[in-house]
């Protein structure tokens, strides 16, 4: 590594650290009070399959949120957009639980099993590379029954509607019509973005070059600034959209000032910081 590219990282973590030090700490509330959560459940107990299902899930984004974060505070923010899908993701699939507790708690059985079998699969094509494995037997119309609901590579999703529908179907959960808007673009921009950047694309290969003042390709690598405002915002709104339904389905104490601060996203709502452009 030169000199000069540990010395442009530094320099890109100062500016990230003194720019968002704010956001930042909120992210940092938010993670730490995510983990207490976990540490002294003060919620009631779980009462079934889409309880255990939901919280899960909360497990998994937790873990996701804080890795976001952490991009981010490094200067990868479009590493962070990648996480952020997956985040999406399990925030959407959180609500439809909510929603929808018993389909759930049945098409989670029916993945987990249509899951063994393409295993099975997999593991049955290569005898050479794994040596004798004993198997599982199953029922052959039980499969075709799967195959037809999950595709016959499990390409669909275990709620059985693509995320377009998902997210229709749980659009009610949010009470204003604002916050509403706000989940459509999340989804059909900052969403659609987050893939884009994740799969090899034309948007993902331009976003790794420039061209220098001769008109010579530079391919770009290391901590930068792009992004990183937009990864953050988008790992914080998604991330406290999950925390906000796990706390309120399982009614875990919460005075309105620790929401306020928590939820209300005030501290991304500055106005004060002329050169924001450059970290978006």
């Amino acid at each position: 590594m030169s000199g000069d590219y540990r010395d442009a990282s530094v320099q890109v973590r100062r500016e990230i650290k003194e720019h968002f030090a704010d956001e930042l700490a909120t992210c940092d509330r938010l993670r730490e009070h995510a983990v207490g959560m976990f540490e002294t459940w003060t919620g009631r107990v779980l009462e079934g399959t889409a309880d255990g299902l939901l919280k899960a899930l909360f497990a998994r984004s937790t873990d996701t949120f804080t890795c976001a974060v952490r991009c981010v505070r490094v200067g990868y923010g479009a590493q962070a957009a990648m996480l952020n899908r997956s985040l999406f993701e399990d925030m959407v699939d959180a609500h439809w639980i909510n929603a929808h507790p018993e389909d759930a708690a049945a098409q989670y059985a029916d993945h987990h099993e249509h899951g063994r079998m393409l295993l099975a699969d997999a593991v049955a094509t290569f005898p050479n590379l794994l040596g004798e494995v004993n198997l599982p037997e199953f029922d052959q119309e039980e499969r075709e029954r799967l195959d037809g609901v999950f595709g016959k590579f499990g390409q669909r999703s275990w709620t059985r509607l693509n995320l377009h529908e998902r997210v229709e179907a749980i659009g009610d959960q949010w009470t204003t019509e604002d916050d509403r808007e706000v989940l459509r673009f999340m989804h059909l921009l900052a969403h659609r973005e987050n893939n884009q950047t994740l799969h090899v694309s034309a948007q993902s290969l331009h976003a790794a070059a420039e061209l220098d003042g001769n008109g010579r390709p530079v391919f770009l690598l290391g901590p930068r600034t792009r992004m990183v405002y937009r990864a953050l915002f988008g790992a914080y709104w998604t991330f406290s959209q999950t925390a906000t339904l796990v706390v309120d389905r399982f009614g875990l104490p919460m005075s309105s000032s620790e929401r306020e601060d928590l939820f209300a996203a005030t501290s991304f709502q500055r106005s004060d910081r002329p050169d924001r452009a450059r970290f978006n």
